[in-house]
């Protein structure tokens, strides 16, 4: 972005949006002729945990652990003091349905009163059509799920403080996670698929495809956001909105895709929920009503709009045997 070391804010660095966020960080940074050296500061809970260290252990002199919550502004303060650029990635909490635009709000403020100039939120792929969703009602699970995601973005998009006069923002509109269908996504996912008879019992109707991604495309995408030249940056990135995906396809294809991965020594039955049985099971699952919400407005990521970017995308295939061991343990084997 700038002639400036760059020095990274990554919230949630142990996580699968953050620790892929700063994995990218530092292969693009040593990448380059010569390497650019950069500062990260990964915002943890927990220090010490084996998570934690791995990240250290990566290069114990980019990555610098900060420990803290969303909810303690002291410690985003802290953590934000010296940053050129904060990855922000918040989640929502079921016991306390404000959690998420409060955090989102809470990292926003310490890091833009700090001085950073570069904030990349990453929300989720279809929020910008949120004010067309079908049979969403008010005050549902999945309407406060999207509204505090787009509060985040309008926060960010119009900072409730003040900010430097360069100050630029990049949204990324993440798909549908590869990793639910690996641990320990997968318990509340797909909770039967390790049984014996493995299966999976879902509200989706058959063949319904959407957009689906590797993770680690997230970290790609915001790690050349961050480190791109100025001109790529007020280019491609600044102020920009990016939905973000690497395939589309049906649950159908997911699954013969993960047992392939592991040379079809399991089969998976996928059990499809009738309409009516979902709407009752929907009442009290956020699970089957995300699905549900899903049937009525599938997600549908423009592919060739991601590929223009010229940044090599995750597929699905080289997802599951990156992680083969975690795909025999989703499985049962």
């Amino acid at each position: 972005m700038s002639t400036v070391s760059p020095v990274i804010l990554v919230t949630g660095a142990t996580g699968t949006q953050g620790g892929g966020v700063v994995r990218e960080l530092l292969k693009v940074s040593h990448s380059t002729n010569p390497p650019t050296p950069i500062i990260i500061h990964a915002f943890v809970r927990d220090p010490s945990s084996a998570a934690s260290q791995a990240l250290l252990a990566l290069d114990p002199k980019a990555v610098k652990l900060f420990q803290g919550d969303f909810d303690d502004i002291s410690s985003l303060t802290k953590a934000a003091e010296g940053a050129t650029a904060t990855f922000i990635t918040v989640q929502p909490v079921f016991t306390d349905l404000e959690a998420e635009s409060r955090h989102g709000r809470n990292i926003l403020i310490a890091s833009l009163s700090a001085g950073v100039r570069h904030v990349i939120y990453s929300a989720v792929s279809g929020i910008d059509k949120r004010e067309s969703f079908k049979n969403v009602e008010p005050g549902s699970w999945i309407d406060i799920y999207y509204a505090s995601k787009g509060s985040v973005i309008a926060a960010v998009k119009s900072p409730p403080v003040a900010v430097p006069a360069d100050y630029a923002y990049t949204i990324i509109q993440p798909a549908t996670f590869l990793t639910n269908f690996l641990p320990p996504s997968q318990a509340f996912m797909y909770p039967d698929l390790n049984k014996e008879n493995s299966s999976i019992t879902t509200a989706f109707r058959p063949g319904l495809k959407h957009s689906y991604l590797d993770p680690d495309d997230i970290g790609r995408f915001v790690a050349h956001s961050i480190l791109a030249s100025p001109s790529e940056f007020r280019e491609k990135w600044a102020n920009k909105t990016i939905p973000l995906a690497s395939v589309d396809f049906s649950l159908e294809e997911a699954v013969a895709a993960l047992t392939k991965s592991v040379g079809d020594r399991k089969k998976v039955q996928i059990n499809f929920l009738k309409s009516g049985e979902a709407g009752e099971v929907a009442k009290t699952n956020p699970l089957v009503a995300s699905q549900l919400f899903i049937n009525e407005n599938p997600i549908s990521v423009d592919l060739e709009e991601v590929r223009s970017y010229g940044i090599p995308l995750g597929s699905v295939e080289a997802f599951f045997d990156r992680h083969k061991k975690e795909v025999e343990q989703a499985l049962g084997l």
